[in-house]
């Protein structure tokens, strides 16, 4: 088992298992590590993905990211694996369930920005060179009324409240840049690793399946998204983007490229809100608070 190791997180599905597909692919000595809650879904995916790729360096672990508890428990139980060195770490699933999440929070804020914060932290330590990469959206720019009103303190969102499945979502992806910009400036300030950090926005994929809609609004939405995403030049595919996300993670061209929004092809600038250098500290700061977070689980100074 030499070459790197790539952990995905939503990977037994859409766009994680097309990202999956093909970082297998583009190495036989590339091992990838599907964490999903799913354990059945995930066991299913993995003996899928060596039948397609021929790479039998393939695995799944459990990692309910919406439980502090299973995030903590998935690093301890990933460096007990003993696996070739962590290269790429790919945030990519999100719930929306209507819920509170195991430890009280909003469901979507949880498993989208908090478990995947912390699992950062924590596998930074097995790291030192590689690749994060946050999946992102370019519905991470608020509704203007809202980001004026809401967005300066994270706590707003932490909690299970009133707030429509859009509006957290686009939060949700907000906080996700954010993060982005954070991690990689602390990256390189704090510390010696060679670990770039970047956002990746995958474009719209009707094949991945849409949320239930819980309204009106949000069943005509549904409708019109699919064409209102080719007129914009949004539309994509799982395979598609799944594809460029691979190439992200593994292209050598993209070497040392850090704190950046990509939009698929693209680099791009995120949305204007999302260089708020006094939210993403906030959010940093709540982060840490929220999940717990302790000195000698992270390489940062908290």
């Amino acid at each position: 088992m030499d070459g790197k190791t790539f952990i995905i997180t939503g990977g037994n599905s859409g766009l994680g298992y097309q990202c999956a597909r093909n970082i297998a692919l583009q190495s036989g000595s590339n091992n990838v590590v599907i964490a999903s809650r799913n354990v059945e879904k995930s066991e299913a995916a993995v003996k899928q993905l060596v039948s397609e790729t021929q790479n039998t360096g393939i695995y799944s672990l459990p990692l309910d990211l919406s439980s502090l508890q299973s995030v903590r428990s998935f690093a301890a139980t990933f460096v007990s694996q003993k696996l070739p060195p962590l290269y790429g770490v790919v945030c990519n699933a999100i719930s929306c369930g209507e819920k509170p999440a195991e430890d009280g929070f909003d469901m979507t804020f949880a498993t989208g920005h908090l478990g995947h914060f912390l699992l950062a932290n924590l596998l930074l330590k097995n790291m030192q060179d590689g690749r994060i990469i946050f999946v992102s959206s370019d519905q991470h720019n608020p509704p203007a009324f809202i980001a004026k009103i809401r967005y300066t303190d994270a706590l707003e969102f932490a909690r299970p409240n009133k707030y429509s499945h859009n509006t957290k979502y686009s939060f949700t992806k907000l906080c996700n840049i954010y993060c982005v910009y954070e991690l990689s400036a602390k990256l390189r300030s704090e510390t010696d690793k060679n670990i770039t950090v970047n956002a990746f926005n995958p474009g719209f994929m009707a094949d991945t399946g849409l949320a239930k809609p819980k309204n009106t609004a949000e069943k005509l939405l549904k409708q019109l998204a699919p064409l209102l995403a080719r007129l914009l030049g949004m539309h994509s595919s799982a395979a598609i983007s799944g594809k460029l996300l691979a190439e992200y993670m593994t292209n050598a061209k993209y070497e040392g490229i850090t704190g950046k929004y990509f939009d698929r092809t693209k680099e791009i600038p995120s949305s204007e809100l999302s260089y708020s250098k006094a939210n993403a500290a906030n959010l940093w700061k709540r982060s840490v608070e929220l999940t717990r977070l302790q000195q000698q689980e992270t390489v940062f100074i908290i």
